[in-house]
C-alpha cells in the first residue's frame, strides 16, 4: 500500500525538468583551499567535478558546484564544506571558487562493548550482561592525510579478536587503484549455532567452539567520482570444537574440523546519492559476488557462490516531504551449504522490519523496503559554547518522522525444516512508523515502531538508515 501510495504521488506531482536555457558562458578561474589542516589538497581536488580553465554554462556550473560539495561531504573527512563563488574584478565571466572545509576529528580509541547478538533489539529481549564483548577498537581516519585508514582491533569477553587492518584508496598518480589488507585472528566462545523456532540457538564454551584465522587483500579502481569496483582476495582457517559438531552436524562439513579456503570477493558500487549516510535524493545500485573455494585440493568440498543485487531510489516530493524505496535479492549455488556460510534474511541490514528478533536462512532471498518522511525539524547547525573546539563545538541535526513497509521471501534450504521454522517459504510483511534523529559524524538514530503479518510488534532502535 506505501508503495503504491508513492507511485501515485509522483503521478500527481510529477517531477519537471528544468530547461536548458541559454546563458551566458563562464569559466573556472583559481581554486582556493582553507581549513584542510590534514587533509593533502589533491584528494581534495579528486572530488571536485570543476577545474581551473573550464568552462559552463551558467545552470551547469551551479550544479558542479553543488554535487562537489556533496562529494567532498561523502569523503566523510569533514563536517562542514562551503563553496564560495566569486566573479573575478573586470571579468565578471570569470569566478573564482573559494572552498572552506571543517575537518573533522580522525583518531578514534573506540571502547569496545559488543553485543554477542545480531542486533541490538535481539539482545535487548533477554538483557544479559555477560554476552558482551569488551576490549579497545583504534580507528585512525585520514592516516597520512590521503583519506587512508588504519584499524587495530583487540577483543575480549565471551569472543576474542584481535586484527589489523589498512586501507589506501589511491596509490597512482591519477587517484584510480587503491590497495589494502586485514589479518585477524578471532575466538568464539560464545556463538549462534543453530535456527530454532526461527531464532538462534547460543551455546557458550569456555574453551572456545570456533576459531578463525584470516588474511584477506583488497583492492579498488575508482575511475570517476560515482563508480567503484572493489576486489577481495583471502584465506580463511576455521577449527570447529567437538562439542559444537555435536551440537549442529550442520554447522560445517561432515567429519572436517578444520576447513581451509580461499575466498574472493567482488563489488561494483554506483552511487549516486546526495548524503550517502542518510540519501534523501539520488539512487544506488551495486552488485556483488562471492566465491569460497577455487578448486584447489586442499579446499574441498568448500565450492559455494553467490550474487546479490541491491538498488535504492531516493525522491524530494515537496519542501519537506521525501520517499525510498530499495529491492535487495541475494541467489546462491545450488551444492549444499554449512550453516556457517549460510545468510538469509536477519543479518546486517537484510531484514523486514517487524521481524527483527528472527532468523530466516536460506540460499535466495529478495527483500523489498519503502518509506515516506517528513522532515520534521529540517537540518539545522547549532553551536555548542561549551565546547571549544569547532571539530566538536559545531554540530548540524535533523529530525524526520517516518512511515514504512517492507515485504520479503526466503526460499528454504534442505535442512531448516527439521528444527521448527515457519518463517522460510512465507512472504514476510512488516510495516509501522519511525523518528530519525540524524547528526554530524554520519550519526543516525532510529527509533521505529514495527508489526508484522502475524500481529506481533515491537519498538526497535538502529543506528543507521533505514534505505
Amino acid at each position: 500500500m506505501l508503495v503504491l501510495l508513492q507511485l501515485m504521488i509522483f503521478c500527481i506531482f510529477p517531477v519537471k525538468a528544468q530547461s536548458d536555457a541559454p546563458g551566458g558562458m563562464i569559466t573556472v578561474g583559481n581554486i582556493e583551499l582553507s581549513g584542510n589542516k590534514k587533509t593533502r589538497d589533491h584528494i581534495i581536488y579528486r572530488e571536485l567535478l570543476l577545474s581551473a580553465g573550464d568552462q559552463y554554462s551558467q545552470e551547469e556550473f551551479s550544479k558542479r558546484v553543488n554535487q562537489s560539495r556533496l562529494n567532498l561531504l561523502n569523503t566523510s573527512l569533514f563536517n562542514f564544506v562551503t563553496i564560495d563563488t566569486i566573479p573575478v574584478y573586470g571579468t565578471p565571466a570569470v569566478i573564482m571558487v573559494k572552498i572552506s572545509v571543517l575537518e573533522r576529528w580522525y583518531i578514534w580509541p573506540f571502547p569496545i562493548l559488543q553485543i554477542t547478538d545480531r542486533n541490538f533489539n535481539a539482545w535487548v529481549q533477554t538483557r544479559d550482561i555477560t554476552r558482551i564483548n569488551y576490549g579497545l577498537d583504534t580507528k585512525w581516519y585520514n592516516f597520512t592525510g590521503k583519506m587512508d585508514e588504519l584499524d587495530a582491533d583487540i577483543q575480549f569477553g565471551k569472543n576474542h579478536h584481535i586484527s589489523l587492518a589498512y586501507q589506501n584508496p589511491y596509490i597512482d598518480k591519477h587517484k584510480h587503484f587503491g590497495l589494502g589488507f586485514e589479518v585477524g585472528y578471532r575466538n568464539n566462545r560464545e556463538i549462534g549455532y543453530m535456527t530454532k523456532n526461527d531464532k538462534l540457538v547460543f551455546a557458550f564454551v569456555p574453551g572456545g567452539l570456533l576459531t578463525e584465522k584470516y588474511l584477506v587483500l583488497s583492492g579498488t579502481f575508482r575511475h570517476n567520482i560515482f563508480t567503484t569496483h572493489q576486489v577481495l582476495a583471502g584465506i580463511r582457517n576455521f577449527s570447529f570444537a567437538d562439542s559444537l559438531m555435536a551440537l549442529s552436524p550442520e554447522y560445517s562439513y561432515r567429519d572436517i574440523r578444520n576447513p581451509l579456503f580461499f575466498n574472493i570477493y567482488y563489488k561494483l558500487k554506483i552511487d549516486h546519492r546526495d548524503i550517502q549516510y542518510y540519501p534523501l535524493k539520488g539512487w544506488y545500485a551495486d552488485l556483488e559476488l562471492d566465491k569460497s573455494g577455487l578448486g584447489f585440493k586442499f579446499e574441498k568440498p568448500v565450492n559455494i557462490g553467490w550474487a546479490k543485487i541491491t538498488t535504492r531510489l531516493y525522491s524530494q516530493l515537496s519542501a519537506r516531504w521525501y520517499s525510498g524505496i530499495a529491492v535487495i535479492a541475494k541467489m546462491s549455488s545450488s551444492d549444499w551449504q554449512p550453516y556457517f556460510l549460510e545468510r538469509g534474511l536477519g543479518y546486517e541490514r537484510d531484514y523486514v522490519r517487524g521481524y527483527q528478533y528472527n532468523v530466516i536462512d536460506g540460499k535466495h532471498f529478495a527483500l523489498l523496503r519503502s518509506n515516506i518522511k517528513y522532515a520534521l525539524v529540517p537540518e539545522r547547525v547549532q553551536n555548542i559554547g561549551f565546547i571549544p573546539t569547532p571539530k566538536f563545538g559545531l554540530i548540524h541535526y535533523a529530525l524526520y518522522v517516518t512511515a514504512f513497509a517492507d515485504a520479503g521471501y526466503v526460499w528454504q534450504p534442505e535442512w531448516i525444516g527439521l528444527n521448527n521454522n515457519i518463517l522460510p517459504r512465507t512472504l514476510l510483511v512488516g510495516a509501522g512508523l519511525g523518528l530519525d534523529l540524524v547528526t554530524y559524524y554520519d550519526k543516525v538514530v532510529r527509533l521505529e515502531y514495527a508489526v508484522n503479518k502475524s500481529g506481533k510488534s515491537g519498538i526497535f532502535i538502529h543506528f543507521i538508515a533505514g534505505i
